[in-house]
């Protein structure tokens, strides 16, 4: 069944109005017919299994048949500050967290950052939309406006656990980490850009309660680092496995 984000503003008590590039793409390209059923989510927990009643290219109507409250959410709530690396490799990195159930990404500009500008922001918003869809989630991830290393530092963080990934091997093992914080349900997790964190930013986030981690002997590239981590955080405390 085909499953889309719709605003909550857009949705009644009986029906769905389905505007924009999503009516575009169900009416051009997924070419749905009246009577077809679809499924809504409206990023706020709710699911309605809806009849397609109205098609055309600027707008689709549909009637609620049933609203189920509905979470294919986490019960961790993952915070990934991550380093922008070059390309195109912040857009897998959004798209994966997200189906990997973060609820928010942070783009960073740090010292080594190659990138320090960008305009690419609600690009990185339409992937963590898509990949909402894709995976089933109820809700969007926020994805941030980019901010530098040391503002983000700056912001009051209530995490209960967080984490720098480090390429060096004295870091801790993310495995011993864990084990020892099964408790923890809110996690930061900062990740480097290209050639990773300076040993001052590190020094700096330590400094502020960070705990330095390492994944073992293999150096991973940026869009690695934060899959794999987030996938063993999920698989030790979340609900993955």
């Amino acid at each position: 069944m085909i499953c889309i984000f719709v605003p909550p503003e857009q949705i009644t008590k009986n029906n769905v109005f389905i505007t924009g590039d999503e009516a575009r793409h169900l009416a051009l390209v997924l070419r749905v017919q009246p009577g077809e059923l679809i499924s809504i989510l409206d990023g706020q927990g709710n699911r309605y299994e809806c009849s397609v009643q109205q098609i055309h290219k600027k707008e689709v109507r549909a009637r609620i048949l049933k609203k189920i409250t509905h979470s294919a959410e986490s019960p961790l709530s993952v915070i990934l500050a991550q380093g922008i690396p070059k390309g195109n490799k912040m857009d897998f990195i959004i798209q994966k967290a997200t189906e990997l159930g973060v609820c928010k990404i942070i783009p960073l500009v740090t010292e080594r950052s190659q990138v320090r500008h960008t305009h690419k922001i609600e690009r990185w918003r339409k992937i963590a939309i898509s990949a909402s869809q894709q995976s089933g989630r109820a809700r969007i991830p926020e994805i941030s406006e980019p901010i530098s290393f040391t503002e983000f530092l700056e912001m009051d963080d209530k995490s209960s656990l967080r984490l720098i990934f480090s390429e060096e091997r004295e870091g801790g093992s993310l495995k011993t980490v864990l084990y020892n914080m099964r408790h923890v349900r809110d996690i930061t997790l900062l990740i480097g850009p290209e050639g990773g964190f300076s040993q001052e930013e590190v020094k700096i986030a330590i400094h502020r309660g960070y705990i330095k981690i390492s994944l073992g002997p293999r150096i991973m590239r940026t869009e690695t680092s934060p899959i794999a981590v987030i996938s063993i955080i999920q698989y030790e405390l979340g609900d993955m496995g």
